[in-house]
């Protein structure tokens, strides 16, 4: 399961329409969470939007990640910096191409997509990891900006913790108030049902993170997926009545039968 697949022509403008929409409800989750935190919170810890927060996430992530995948299972991450943007046209271009040769992708490529000014630029910081920068000029002044770190292998990406934390702060410097969702992704080391398989990485999650609480959950033929409340973590989602800080779901491949595993912080933004 996954974000949906859409066709061509009118399709792909939908897709593009839908998942600007999801970013933005999620930056609106992010906000309403960190301002309902408590005071003695913030205090304790950095705001969740401040990337000095991401090494200890990132490092947690990575810890339940080789713990419930099998050995020798790559682990795939995608991290996502995203925020608003608000300039004149002039100061737009500008910052637009100095945020990318800040993160080191050259000069910025512009274009038109579906009405709107777009600027895209990637590059390699290592063998293993990949960034890119998407900044989409939404009228009025405001710009949706999204930088991309990922990794097909996490434990050889040796750069891209470094660059993930460093994409945050740049963006803060240009003027844009990020927040980053991060998803980890491999091959589960438990290969019963998709339920049976969750269950068991819930009970390994929970030994890492206190005040584990399951809150919604979906459930299909190949698919069960399940977010948590997790009193040890401050930052989350509103979702409904509930405040969702991480999410686990366990997918049966079906070409070779075996079980894939995702978990997101707070949420999963990739395909199960």
């Amino acid at each position: 399961m996954g974000l949906g697949n859409g066709g061509q022509g009118k399709g792909k403008m939908l897709m593009l329409i839908l998942c600007m929409c999801m970013l933005v409800l999620l930056l609106a989750g992010f906000r309403s969470g960190a301002d309902q935190g408590s005071a003695a919170a913030s205090a304790a810890a950095p705001a969740s939007s401040d990337p000095a927060a991401l090494p200890q996430s990132l490092e947690l992530l990575a810890a339940v990640g080789q713990e419930v995948t099998a050995a020798g299972s790559p682990l795939r991450l995608v991290l996502k910096w995203q925020g608003e943007y608000s300039g004149n046209a002039v100061d737009t271009v500008r910052d637009a191409d100095l945020l990318a040769a800040q993160l080191g992708l050259g000069k910025a490529e512009s274009s038109e997509e579906y009405g709107h000014a777009t600027y895209r630029s990637s590059g390699s910081p290592d063998l293993y990891s990949k960034i890119s920068m998407f900044w989409s000029v939404l009228g009025q002044g405001t710009s949706y900006v999204i930088v991309t770190v990922e990794t097909e292998d996490l434990l050889k990406a040796t750069a891209l913790q470094k660059v993930a934390q460093e994409a945050g702060t740049l963006m803060q410097a240009a003027g844009i108030t990020p927040e980053w969702n991060a998803s980890l992704q491999g091959v589960a080391s438990l290969q019963d049902s998709p339920r049976e398989a969750l269950a068991g990485i819930e009970g390994t999650i929970s030994g890492r993170l206190s005040g584990l609480k399951a809150v919604e959950d979906y459930e299909d033929d190949t698919t069960y997926s399940r977010s948590y409340n997790v009193s040890g973590l401050n930052r989350f989602v509103n979702s409904g009545d509930h405040k969702v800080a991480l999410q686990a779901a366990v997918h049966k491949n079906g070409n070779d039968n075996s079980n894939r595993v995702t978990i997101g912080l707070p949420l999963i933004t990739i395909e199960y």
